[in-house]
């Protein structure tokens, strides 16, 4: 705080779920992992007696006395992240709201009136404790995991069939009821005849166009309460940064936005065991991707909760936790370039347990010891100070994320070839990435069509596989990038076996064109990889040697856009960037092993990951001048490497590497 750098890690703990007798030694085991931050909600429903009542220092029972356990904080010299909601969840009744509140939305008067008198309660009882102030409160969340609920106020948010907040987005949005009917193919006469379509319907353009406006209300509104729940603490003393959560997906959240309300916002993460109960390597892509879009907007990427211990309603889909879980999911976070996270729950409560802590202060020792080594681990590293080495940008739509999610098989690859890459965002800052890859469907808004423009026309180079944007989000004819459709698709048995550049590919189909406005990409059919029957030898055979132009290469001011006719697949990024001359600073060819490099100074670090049911030896490699004697910081060994290292990684494991300027 002022000149002293406080690392961002941090754990939560619920003193007023906690007898206040065990507050004191559950900080003693804080403070022995080696954290310096503790972050807690404050529960307006348990802190409220009567509406307008509000005990905060314990005087109708010792678990209300939040001013008793701030002074302990001091005490014991930690720092706080402090969540006063009004909405904190927390498997509390009504998230933590009362009654008397919980039956309005967010944005209605009724609401905002409830709880702007909490806040204004809340924020007097704590205010002297802010950092600002000499105090010990360094982050402020200003609510938590904001959602309209549409599930539970359809009818108040104007989602069925009366008017509300909905029709008052549509009225901001277009301004005219002449620019909604053109864009929903409609008739209306009012923005409040207009009705939401709330479910997806791929095949239906106007439907569809109605179902984004929809998702794009969900986005409006969480950034309104952001708004004014942030705007409200402000204006009642908070000057301590400002902090907003949210889901793991876009979908109700844009994530980015959030952080332009406030200070700083980020995901809320819970894997399952190992990754093993939602799909294995596909759920540690997810999470890789939604921190990989954090580190692209954010100035210190944050997990606001990131899973320690589990709630007793997810256990059976979560699991039991382990040691060597707890260092894959962490190690994954710093290797999609996370800074820090809050570990919740770092301290058993309620309906919470497999925690490192219990609710008495004692440990569990295999856990309590794996979080000894990850504090201590991040602490030596320091990553708020690394740069994550990579030359490739993916796009990135939030709208696009929240319905159809397009280019999943693109993501897929990136993660199977092992390239690590950053997200551009497309209503945000163009990236300054030397390739940008195209991970969108059709459909892209004119705003986002015309950042791809920019970047390419900025002396980027822009790939496009397999697919490109040829509407707007209604479904307008809109090509700005003007790519031709191809003249033809070709599929195969199986897999095409295909010749390109100076390697192969295969790809279920592929797109031929006959003319192209830059230089060709072309192909050669190889032969049929699968054994045929005798009767069709030679039939096989027939189509070995066939030449398609299936994309190009085309020059746009300081810029290239290439355009490729095939599936992603591994094999052909990898190609792709070497074809190219686009370096990937580190890539395991092992399977199940992703890896991140980083730099600072002139130190390197190589986070390892392994998702596999073994343990490997991962085959890394690694462009000069990585080369030298790296040592594990995880084991302690030490490793050489030349142009490529070989890593030992334990099954469902990470690990990271450090090697030093002066052991080259």
């Amino acid at each position: 705080m002022g000149d002293q750098p406080i690392p961002l890690l941090s754990g939560e703990m619920h003193y007023w779920r906690l007898d206040p007798r065990n507050w004191r030694p559950i900080l003693g085991r804080i403070k022995e992992l080696g954290i310096k931050i503790v972050a807690t909600y404050v529960c307006w429903d348990f802190h409220e007696l009567a509406p307008g009542q509000y005990d905060f220092q314990g005087k109708t029972d010792a678990r209300r006395n939040l001013l008793g356990f701030l002074d302990m904080l001091a005490e014991e010299d930690l720092w706080v992240i402090l969540r006063p909601g009004p909405y904190i969840y927390a498997e509390w009744k009504n998230n933590g709201v009362p009654d008397h509140a919980a039956k309005y939305h967010r944005l209605d008067p009724a609401f905002r009136s409830a709880a702007e008198t909490y806040m204004a309660a809340v924020t007097e009882a704590t205010r002297p404790y802010l950092a600002t102030r000499g105090g010990r409160v360094i982050l402020w969340q200003a609510d938590n995991e904001i959602d309209p609920w549409p599930h539970l106020y359809t009818e108040p948010l104007g989602l069925g069939r009366t008017a509300g907040c909905f029709q008052e987005y549509l009225r901001e949005r277009y301004g005219e009821i002449s620019v909604l009917n053109t864009a929903w193919r409609t008739l209306y006469r009012s923005f409040d005849d207009a009705r939401a379509v709330t479910e997806l319907f791929p095949s239906d353009h106007a439907l569809m166009s109605r179902y984004q406006d929809y998702r794009n209300f969900l986005h409006w509104y969480v950034n309104k309460v952001g708004q004014w729940a942030v705007d409200k603490y402000r204006a009642l003393g908070v000057d301590v940064p400002m902090l907003l959560n949210t889901y793991s997906g876009v979908g109700t959240q844009r994530w980015a936005e959030l952080e332009k309300i406030g200070d700083l916002a980020g995901p809320d993460i819970y894997p399952s065991r190992e990754f093993l109960n939602r799909g294995g390597a596909k759920e540690h892509a997810h999470i890789l991707e939604a921190l990989r879009y954090a580190s692209s907007y954010s100035k210190l990427p944050y997990i606001p909760e990131y899973q320690s211990g589990i709630w007793h309603d997810w256990l059976e889909d979560v699991g039991t936790l382990t040691p060597n879980h707890y260092r894959l999911i962490c190690l994954s976070a710093l290797q999609a370039g996370a800074a820090g996270w809050n570990w919740y729950m770092l301290v058993n409560r309620d309906n919470w347990y497999q925690s490192p802590i219990n609710e008495w202060g004692r440990t569990r020792p295999p856990l309590f010891r794996a979080f000894q080594q990850i504090t201590a681990l991040y602490q030596e590293v320091d990553p708020t100070t690394l740069t994550r080495l990579t030359n490739t940008a993916v796009t990135f739509d939030p709208l696009q994320r929240s319905t159809e999610r397009p280019g999943q098989d693109l993501l897929t690859s990136l993660y199977q070839a092992d390239i690590d890459y950053d997200f551009f965002d497309l209503s945000q800052t163009p990236s300054k990435k030397p390739l940008l890859l195209y991970a969108g469907g059709s459909w892209l808004s004119r705003t986002g069509q015309k950042r791809l423009v920019e970047y390419v026309e900025h002396g980027g180079h822009l790939v496009c596989i397999g697919t490109h944007p040829t509407t707007d989000e209604h479904f307008r004819r809109l090509n700005l990038l003007n790519i031709p459709n191809p003249a033809g698709i070709v599929s195969g048995v199986g897999k095409l076996n295909l010749a390109l550049w100076d390697g192969t590919v295969e790809s279920a189909w592929l797109q031929h064109y006959e003319e192209v406005p830059g230089e060709p990409i072309s192909i050669t059919r190889l032969s049929v990889r699968i054994p045929p029957s005798e009767e069709l030898l030679l039939q096989f055979d027939l189509a070995t040697g066939q030449q398609y132009t299936i994309g190009y290469t085309v020059r746009r001011l300081r810029g290239r856009i290439t355009v490729i006719g095939l599936q992603p697949t591994p094999e052909l990024l990898v190609l792709l960037h070497r074809q190219f001359g686009v370096g990937i600073p580190s890539r395991s060819t092992t399977p199940d092993v992703t890896t991140a490099l980083f730099h600072r100074d002139g130190d390197y670090y190589l986070i390892a990951s392994n998702v596999g049911d073994e343990g490997k030896t991962a085959t890394i490699q690694l462009p000069a001048p990585q080369s030298g004697h790296w040592r594990d910081l995880v084991s302690g060994t030490v490793v050489a490497a030349s142009g490529q290292i070989s890593v030992p990684v334990a099954r469902k494991d990470s690990t990271m590497l450090r090697l030093s300027g002066g052991q080259k």
